[in-house]
């Protein structure tokens, strides 16, 4: 009788572990997910506001990469990724990006700005675009995502316009590759 309560318990166990890994990611993870995901963490926004130079941030994340970007005339690009409006003060942009302060980053991407996501999701991997915008910018953003053991991340935004892709590595350090075109 003991063995039949354990081997039920066990096999309980096993199923509930089995469902959590198969859960595939949703819309409103995916939503929670990516501000972080995008964003610079406060030690390096700070060193950049100060040195604003490439290499005073490690993880070239993708506010890292908004924030290097060089202007272009191609008009999907801008479909990517805009500043809106002229003449704006870089203090009025990094202060929009970093009302996440309290929660350790600074993002292009945040909550409250989210205007559309999708999700297209297995147990294991997911893709879906993420529209944003606030008063100061604008961006419609693909991403992927991939399921680990603790849970959903991120791993991967495109910016196709402007051939440029960033993954997060293995250590968690987001770098910038070359996108190769179709």
């Amino acid at each position: 009788m003991n063995q039949r309560i354990v081997s039920v318990v066990v096999l309980l166990a096993l199923s509930s572990a089995g469902s959590a890994q198969d859960a595939k990611l949703t819309v409103d993870l995916a939503k929670k997910l990516l501000p972080e995901a995008a964003g610079i963490s406060n030690a390096e926004f700070k060193d950049f506001l100060e040195n604003p130079k490439p290499d005073a941030v490690k993880s070239k994340s993708l506010s890292f990469v908004f924030l290097t970007l060089r202007p272009t005339m191609n008009p999907a690009a801008d479909k990517e990724f805009r500043i809106l409006g002229e003449d704006l003060a870089v203090s009025q942009i990094t202060q929009a990006m970093w009302i996440s302060k309290e929660q350790g980053y600074a993002s292009f991407i945040q909550a409250k700005n989210i205007t559309e996501c999708t999700c297209e999701s297995t147990a294991e991997r997911a893709e879906g675009v993420v529209s944003f915008k606030s008063d100061l910018f604008a961006g419609r953003i693909p991403y992927v995502a991939k399921a680990t053991k603790d849970g959903w991340i991120i791993t991967e935004f495109r910016l196709p316009q402007y051939k440029i892709r960033v993954v997060r590595g293995k250590d968690g350090v987001w770098s910038q590759e070359a996108l190769a075109v179709k």
